[in-house]
């Protein structure tokens, strides 16, 4: 979904804005004040089947009352794909399924898939015309009880893992934009890989640890040019990295303190 559906980009952070994934970076720029919005989940078909629709409706059921969940198939973060097939054999008087339920995040990585099989066989109608309807009912049925009980519990874990995740990307950014980057970091360690954003979080720590050493840089050159220890300020400033939020300042320092040093030489 855009990012301008949730809240604007912070200035502050456009520097990482280019590295993190859409999803991540919505996160990162709400507020404190704002809430995590919930998870977006599209339950679909993989081939249009009625066993695959029996077990959309089941999930997207389910998932109608899990707290945190928001069923849409516009701009979602996660898709549920139903992928069945049915196999009959009217000689041996035999119907198959198998296939699975998937659960991906939209940029295709998985988060859970549930392996489905069921085999029925009536050896009393072998070689009939038409297979017995209790035979195939059960089966089906037993199918989709299967896919939906089994996928449910992981989504429900998954979406408790993910609001902590969005939490602490959110409280991270509000901290960070308080230049207490630390606080910021030990928000943002426990987070595991059991999270599609693992990546981007250990990104942002990275960001947050730059930026905590620009921000020390900065405040020991400014005390040495208090002091009259330009040489030296300009050497620690100079140190800031270019990505940080604090490089164009120190560059401005620098300039100033180089000049002071060349009217201080020519005196």
């Amino acid at each position: 979904m855009p990012i301008s559906n949730w809240v604007k980009v912070s200035p502050k952070w456009k520097h990482l804005a280019l590295a993190c994934s859409t999803l991540f970076l919505l996160l990162f720029s709400c507020t404190a004040a704002q809430a995590a919005p919930p998870v977006r989940i599209a339950v679909v078909t993989g081939n249009g089947s009625g066993v695959e629709q029996d077990i959309v409706d089941r999930i997207s059921s389910q998932l109608a009352n899990m707290q945190d969940v928001a069923l849409s198939t516009v701009n979602p973060d996660w898709y549920v794909v139903c992928n069945i097939n049915e196999s009959i054999d009217q000689m041996s008087g035999s119907i198959r399924y198998n296939g699975s339920v998937l659960v991906k995040t939209n940029s295709g990585q998985v988060i859970h898939t549930a392996a489905v099989q069921k085999y029925n066989q009536d050896f009393s109608v072998s070689g009939a015309p038409q297979l017995n309807k209790r035979l195939v009912d059960n089966a089906a049925r037993d199918v989709i009880n299967a896919a939906s009980t089994r996928v449910i519990g992981p989504i429900q874990q998954a979406v408790m893992i993910e609001m902590e995740t969005r939490d602490r990307i959110i409280q991270s950014q509000s901290l960070g934009d308080e230049d207490k980057y630390q606080e910021a970091i030990s928000l943002l360690r426990p987070i595991t890989p059991d999270t599609p954003h693992f990546k981007d979080v250990r990104a942002l720590i990275d960001q947050f640890e730059m930026e905590q050493d620009a921000l020390e840089r900065m405040q020991a050159a400014q005390a040495k040019a208090q002091k009259g220890s330009l040489g030296e300020a300009i050497s620690i400033a100079s140190g800031v990295n270019a990505k940080s939020k604090r490089y164009k300042a120190s560059r401005t320092k620098i300039a100033g303190w180089r000049a002071m040093l060349t009217k201080k030489k020519a005196k």
